[in-house]
């Protein structure tokens, strides 16, 4: 048996792991080519690892976290929120489709936490039944979220921001077994994200009609399975979260509530059941909170269009944010 490899033996074996290299890199460039010619375009793919690196970027009076759900995370700008409040550090905490007052709690229970809380919730995501739906990404941060994965997140943002091939959704499995199956292939997504969190749409690949029946149906849905509770009822069960603000506030925090624009059925349906004048603006004011609420404002908004009654276009959030955050400014909250 030989006890060591010549000279030749060595470059032989070095350009055939360069071959393989060289190989592995021409099929990953082609599929990512091939799908960027399908419409699909690179972006970071959303996790609790991404959601924790912005959790851990929330100390210090400067401070100006977002939380709610998706319309915020996907209506707020926030190079427009850097250029308008230069003294502030703007931090993306909405998740799509979950309320955050687990992410309010979990924020009032950090001690070091004396920055500014933006809560986009409404009387509905008030309800008891909406209060854990953050719970898991606060969860993961506190017991999980260690340098190694911050590491590990950074390396990816910087890859899935460039290359298309990175999103999971689109992976060559998933695309043979849409050809093995006779499935439907990927849809081109309307929406993205950069490593900030800051999301973005773009309804022009969309349906919105079929969006915003969608989201008539599951709205209905819900109201139907969660039913109001009576106000008197509803307020009371809201001490805790009085509580938690008050604890942000104790040291100099502050927790301003908003309400974004909504229009269509996303509008009736939640007024008809959550009167605001018997719920939101009775737990603002029972409780002596900042809150502001879009039909205080709805001339501001009469420009902005949302295409499946919920969402701002990508094309319009820098717009929509200037006249928000100049809103909060003139009624004194910002």
């Amino acid at each position: 048996m030989p006890l060591f490899i010549s000279s030749s033996e060595s470059r032989y074996w070095v350009l055939v792991a360069l071959l393989a290299i060289a190989v592995w890199a021409l099929g990953v460039g082609s599929y990512d080519l091939y799908l960027r010619k399908q419409g699909h375009e690179s972006t970071v793919v959303d996790s609790q690892q991404l959601w924790a690196q912005e959790r851990s970027r929330v100390y210090g009076p400067k401070a100006l976290v977002f939380a709610g759900a998706s319309r915020t995370l996907y209506g707020i700008d926030l190079t427009t929120v850097g250029s308008m409040l230069p003294d502030t550090k703007p931090v993306m905490l909405a998740l799509n489709g979950r309320y955050p007052i687990a992410t309010l709690r979990a924020l009032a229970e950090d001690e070091q936490f004396i920055g500014t809380l933006m809560l986009d919730v409404d009387a509905r995501g008030l309800s008891r039944y909406n209060w854990d739906a953050q719970l898991d990404a606060n969860d993961y941060f506190k017991e999980e979220w260690t340098p190694n994965w911050a590491i590990h997140r950074w390396l990816l943002n910087c890859l899935q921001a460039d290359w298309v091939v990175l999103n999971p959704r689109l992976s060559p499995l998933t695309l043979a077994k849409s050809w093995i199956t006779d499935a439907p292939l990927p849809f081109v997504g309307h929406d993205s994200l950069s490593a900030h969190r800051e999301g973005y749409l773009d309804f022009q690949q969309a349906n919105t009609a079929g969006l915003a029946e969608m989201f008539r149906v599951d709205l209905q849905a819900e109201l139907e399975r969660h039913p109001p509770e009576p106000p008197a009822k509803w307020l009371a069960a809201l001490s805790p979260v009085v509580n938690w603000v008050k604890r942000i506030q104790a040291r100099n925090g502050r927790v301003i509530f908003i309400v974004p624009p909504v229009s269509g059925h996303q509008a009736t349906y939640v007024e008809a059941a959550y009167p605001r004048a018997l719920y939101w603006q009775q737990f603002i004011d029972e409780y002596e909170l900042m809150g502001w609420h879009y039909q205080d404002a709805q001339d501001l908004f009469d420009e902005i269009t949302l295409p499946d009654s919920s969402h701002v276009d990508a094309s319009q959030k820098p717009v929509y944010t200037e006249r928000l955050i100049n809103e909060l400014r003139h009624k004194g909250l910002l």
